[in-house]
């Protein structure tokens, strides 16, 4: 695209302005999915806020041929987001490049938006040489939780996305804590933004709670965890305190929200420990608004986190939130006022919040409307929206 041509252009779109009926911005969404969680809302939060903002967003999801896990796509398609899907055969595909790449041009694209480090490492290579500005999102660590061999892979993925996001217009963290270790990979300060995940506040407000849900719960004080079941999530801690709370509460049910590689040994702890019948494994859920107003307290016993979307979804729907201390956590909880606070993998500290917050209800009301009053305040979806539609105004005129 002519640069002159291309600057005409944004001059209009900074305005605010649609040109003869078009969108103000178009931007591909590129992401490859694990399955439905946090990183996956906010992509579907943000192509839906964009569009309601004058933008044009397009959710790209690969197929990946060992493990297609397409749950990102029918849920944006469920919200009215607009959908493509790229064939990935393997570790390195070249047609998954040209794939990306006629999509850009088929679609007259001006910005290619990647989350996640295969995203990253695909989406430049298909873009480096067209005129498509360049903007990554880094929504978290990878994961130390992993066999040797996927370590290792894990570490030369990783090694290759940083030498590529130094190419990246920008590159937006999630959270502060993201932003010393990508200097550090040599991305260049000017180039970096931290932009806070975000969510539409109102799905969660005000909805009817999961009837299979209640009716499991029968009357009983529900604590739900929320999030893939990998060792990094700390379930099996979770567990553990949930044997020991039982014994004085017996009166609560523990539902396990999310799917992931340890729901069998999970599942086979929690009937060793006889406590199956009151720990409840949900699976993937597709209503977790509808899940969350079926909660009375949402509980985050992580080892590690960047700025998670749980949080923020518990905070909308109004529940009283227990969370390790970790990753971004702390700089957004504030104890005693918005939720709780406990140290990661300390069994002991966890079972006192959760005692204190099963015992006290008006605490948990407390918490609840505290919680949703801040995400409404500075983590809804249309906030976050605007801050990207900024960066991608800026990527696309610098690229011009």
């Amino acid at each position: 695209m002519d640069g002159a041509i291309l600057r005409e252009k944004e001059r209009d779109r900074s305005a605010g302005r649609e040109i003869a009926g078009k969108p103000i911005m178009r931007v591909l969404q590129l992401i490859s999915s694990g399955g439905y969680y946090g990183a996956e809302a906010v992509v579907v939060n943000l192509s839906r806020q964009l569009e309601a903002l004058g933008a044009h967003s397009v959710l790209a999801a690969f197929h990946n041929a060992h493990r297609p896990n397409l749950e990102v796509a029918q849920v944006a398609r469920q919200q009215g987001v607009t959908v493509e899907i790229i064939p990935c055969q393997g570790r390195f595909d070249r047609k998954t490049i040209d794939s990306i790449r006629e999509l850009l041009r088929r679609g007259d694209y001006e910005v290619l938006h990647t989350h996640g480090y295969k995203a990253h490492i695909y989406g430049y290579l298909a873009a480096r040489k067209g005129p498509w500005a360049l903007v990554a999102t880094c929504h978290g660590y990878h994961s130390r939780f992993a066999t040797w061999g996927a370590r290792l892979r894990k570490s030369m993925y990783a090694a290759l996305e940083s030498f590529l996001l130094r190419r990246f217009r920008r590159v937006i963290a999630v959270s502060p804590l993201l932003v010393e270790p990508l200097r550090k990979a040599g991305v260049l300060p000017e180039r970096l933004a931290v932009i806070a995940n975000g969510v539409e506040v109102e799905r969660f407000a005000s909805v009817a709670a999961s009837a299979d849900l209640e009716a499991t719960k029968a009357g009983r004080l529900a604590v739900g965890v929320v999030g893939r079941l990998t060792e990094g999530k700390g379930h099996a801690i979770l567990l553990a305190t949930a044997r020991r709370l039982l014994e004085k509460h017996a009166n609560v049910v523990f539902f396990v929200i999310g799917d992931g590689p340890l729901r069998q040994s999970l599942q086979g702890a929690a009937e060793a420990m006889r406590i199956n019948e009151n720990v409840i494994f949900t699976g993937r859920r597709d209503d977790m608004a509808a899940v969350y107003a079926a909660l009375d307290i949402v509980v985050l016993p992580s080892f590690f986190e960047g700025l998670p979307v749980v949080v923020l979804e518990a905070w909308a729907a109004g529940k009283a939130l227990v969370a390790s201390r970790v990753g971004a956590i702390p700089a957004i909880v504030r104890e005693g006022e918005t939720g709780l606070l406990v140290e990661p993998r300390d069994g002991s500290g966890l079972e006192s919040a959760l005692s204190r917050l099963l015992d006290d209800a008006q605490l948990r009301n407390t918490l609840g409307k505290n919680g949703h009053s801040l995400v409404r305040e500075q983590f809804s979806a249309e906030g976050m929206a605007r801050a990207y539609l900024n960066v991608y105004q800026d990527a696309v005129r610098q690229a011009g």
